[in-house]
């Protein structure tokens, strides 16, 4: 039992040794426990404190911007850029002011084409001007192809730099014109498939044309002739050429039956007289005698053609009620636009026809030329 009594007595003894252990702990070893645990404490609490911190600040980060109206005003700027996008605007001027603004909108690169087609035509009056200067004795047809030349390169430049306006009107009008433009071009091809078949049923025009342009036609040229001083100038062809042009769009009062008819009519006329040059001189003859200044003279007729078959369609509208007005300021400027621009195409195939085309000739059919002394006649 002592031994027992021993025992028990020795691990009651060790045990309150080791709770006096405890509870005599240096007071500097407590102090540096009890400040851990304050520290963790004040690290629970700043931890908190930061999500708090944290999730306000994300929440003024995904406020709703409907209730900051940064949305509207974001919604209202780009609604404003997508209407300026969408409004016509004059260049140099205010919205609302170009010459298509009653019309048709010109494509994207309607600037570009304009540009290279004007540059191209400058290129070929110069050209032109080359040739005419090594074979002409006289000045004056240097002179005045050579100011086209400076006049094409000029509105390219200007409606390049200053005044894009130009360009606009000539896309706006080739735009509302082109439907009208086609079908003149199919009524010329229709009469040159005419005069083609009349050809083949032995109605041969090249005589009976030749006769027309010397006594009919050209009365006043009559003493002239006579005294072999007859001479092809670019000033006989555009004064030639222009008539058909501006009947073409005074057809319009005729309700298209004149123009119609100078189209069918003049198709019929290249048909005929090139098929039977064709047969006697070649079809490369007919080629070098035509393309030259057809590629100038019969666009521009169909440009005319075009306006006056366009006329007749606006007055139909008007008559009918889905158009305000037969007439518009921005329609009667890109149409003056237009028709000059056609009708200096017209004087260009002049300049080309009287003195490249009969050179060209010279050139590739010395031979045949030599017999008779009158040159063929070109359409």
């Amino acid at each position: 039992m002592n031994g027992a009594d021993e025992g028990g007595t020795g691990d009651e003894s060790l045990t309150d040794e080791q709770s006096y252990a405890r509870d005599e702990e240096p007071p500097h070893r407590r102090e540096l426990e009890q400040e851990r645990e304050r520290e963790h404490d004040s690290e629970g609490e700043g931890e908190g404190e930061g999500e708090g911190e944290g999730k306000g600040e994300n929440e003024r980060i995904t406020v709703s911007p409907s209730l900051t109206g940064a949305d509207s005003a974001g919604n209202s700027s780009r609604r404003a850029d997508e209407t300026r996008a969408t409004t016509p605007t004059a260049p140099g001027g205010p919205p609302g002011r170009d010459p298509g603004r009653d019309g048709p909108t010109p494509g994207a690169n309607a600037h570009r084409n304009w540009f290279g087609l004007l540059v191209g035509l400058a290129v070929a009056a110069f050209l032109t001007a080359a040739i005419t200067v090594l074979t002409q004795d006289a000045i004056e047809p240097v002179l005045g192809v050579t100011a086209l030349g400076v006049g094409f390169a000029a509105a390219a430049g200007i409606a390049r730099t200053s005044a894009p306006w130009l360009f606009e009107a000539l896309s706006a009008a080739w735009v509302e014109h082109r439907r009208s433009v086609w079908v003149a071009t199919g009524m010329f091809a229709v009469g040159t498939a005419i005069g083609i078949a009349l050809l083949f049923a032995g109605v041969n025009l090249l005589e009976i044309v030749a006769e027309l342009l010397e006594e009919e036609l050209l009365p006043e040229l009559e003493d002239e002739q006579a005294n072999g001083e007859l001479e092809f100038t670019a000033t006989f062809f555009i004064q030639n050429n222009s008539m058909p042009f501006l009947m073409a769009i005074g057809g319009a009062l005729t309700l298209g039956l004149l123009t119609a008819f100078i189209m069918v009519f003049n198709g019929i006329i290249v048909g005929n007289v090139s098929a039977a040059a064709a047969d006697i001189a070649g079809l490369d003859f007919i080629i070098a005698a035509l393309v030259p200044h057809g590629i100038f003279e019969l666009p521009a007729l169909f440009l005319a053609a075009g306006v006056g078959f366009r006329l007749l369609s606006r007055f139909g509208q008007r008559v009918l009620g889905s158009r305000d007005a037969f007439f518009t300021r921005p329609y009667l400027v890109r149409t003056a636009v237009f028709v000059l621009f056609a009708w200096l195409l017209l004087v260009l195939a002049a300049f080309v026809e009287a003195y490249v085309t009969p050179e060209l000739l010279e050139v590739l059919f010395a031979e045949l030329l030599e017999g008779p002394e009158d040159a063929p006649v070109t359409p």
